[in-house]
């Protein structure tokens, strides 16, 4: 395994492309963002069973990006996919759904997070659904909205059929409420992602009893929107009444949800963050935090927004992302241009703290298990999604100089 450190110089410098990204405030930050607590979750809804695979098929979508719409539970719903360059017809793709903050657009989410740029370039396919009114129910009350758990269900449905994806290579990103609404669905929806990545969430369902996704929460230490320890003031209708969980808790929460064994692990491994996991989780499973020092309710890595607090520039979190989802990043990666599906890298991901004064444990060793078929495919292609050539295709991303949503504007 490759040291953390080594992959600190790959992923420090997002690159040009980040640089081109808003400077102002995503989502509502001005403090009516989430500040969230216990909030009763619905019984599991009822999905359909997936359809026909388009790998058995032959149903392809085509490269690039396009906006679709779907229609659940008889109202429209609307997603941006994109898929990157062609590789063989069959070739099973993982897909990475990314969930916005409340207030945001998808473009300001890309803009924010490059997620869709740099996880086609990995080789994922990149799905944003947008939240009716852009917000999530993720307290699953008639009040917020409609189910966008049942959304994200049928939307699975929609592109299994549509497409050539890897069932087992299923993942979801989310930051803030986007965050708050991927917990959501990994609780009312096991069996649907390996593995999901959460920045600065805040509630965790009180009911969530057998979830089966690995989890690895990025949350600052000086977060004053969603607190690291909770509490704040209480958000406005149609969210009155919810309170942030405290951070550690709610992961613990989880690791208990998944059958963990209850003990966690926390190591200092830079000055820049404290790396958590949780310990004994059957399957190969796993849970883990990482605690930014002094970072506000930002992304690591991203263009610095001031009214949300400190930006790490410790690593990129599309970056840990990828590789926690099995994308190996190359020395010529720049943040996430070239290089190949894998089994994990060396960055700040879950696994046994190491021994004081030793290298930090890499994500080869938080990688999902086999069992959970996490990783990309090793037959992938190197540069999947480069054509293989190594050489970064054309961006399939929305613009990355998409302006923030009147409601970041306000904060």
């Amino acid at each position: 395994m490759l040291l953390l450190l080594l992959w600190y110089a790959i992923s420090r410098d997002p690159g040009p492309e980040h640089a081109s990204g808003p400077s102002s405030a995503v989502g509502p930050a001005g403090g009516h963002q989430p500040r969230v607590a216990a909030v009763s979750v619905s019984p599991t809804p009822t999905v359909p069973a997936p359809p026909p695979s388009g790998c058995v098929t032959g149903k392809t979508l085509p490269s690039g990006v396009s906006t679709r719409t779907l229609r659940v539970g008889g109202v429209d719903r609307t997603y941006v996919l994109a898929v990157p360059t062609a590789g063989s017809p069959a070739r099973e793709l993982p897909l990475i759904l990314t969930f916005h903050d409340l207030g945001q657009s998808t473009d300001d989410l890309e803009a924010y997070t490059r997620l869709a740029d740099q996880g086609t370039r990995a080789g994922f396919a990149v799905a944003a659904p947008i939240g009716a009114q852009d917000r999530w129910n993720f307290p699953r009350a008639a009040a917020v909205g409609p189910d966008d758990v049942m959304f994200a269900g049928t939307l699975l449905n929609e592109l299994t059929g549509r497409m050539c994806l890897d069932a087992k290579r299923i993942f979801a990103v989310g930051y803030a409420d986007g965050a708050n609404m991927v917990l959501t669905a990994a609780c009312a929806l096991p069996g649907r992602f390996a593995a999901a990545v959460t920045v600065g969430s805040s509630v965790l369902p009180t009911s969530c009893a057998a979830p089966t996704t690995n989890l690895l929460e990025i949350h600052g230490t000086a977060d004053q929107i969603a607190p690291f320890d909770g509490g704040g003031a209480p958000r406005p209708a149609p969210f009155a009444g919810v309170v942030a969980q405290s951070t550690p808790d709610r992961l613990a929460r989880y690791a208990s949800a998944l059958r963990c064994s209850g003990a966690s692990q926390a190591s200092r491994d830079t000055a820049a963050w404290q790396r958590t996991v949780w310990t004994g989780c059957p399957n190969g499973r796993d849970v883990g935090l990482l605690s930014m020092q002094g970072a506000g309710h930002t992304w690591p890595g991203a263009q610095a927004r001031p009214a949300l607090g400190p930006t790490s520039d410790a690593f990129s979190a599309t970056i840990v992302a990828l590789t926690y989802f099995g994308y190996t990043p190359t020395s010529g990666d720049g943040g996430g241009g070239a290089g190949t599906p894998g089994s994990g890298g060396a960055l700040p991901l879950p696994g046994p703290p190491a021994p004081s004064g030793s290298p930090p444990a890499t994500a080869g060793s938080a990688t999902p298990s086999a069992a959970a078929s996490a990783s990309p495919s090793t037959s992938a292609s190197p540069g999947a999604g480069t054509g293989g050539t190594g050489t970064p295709v054309p961006s399939a991303s929305p613009s990355a100089t998409g302006s923030p949503s009147p409601a970041a504007s306000d904060g």
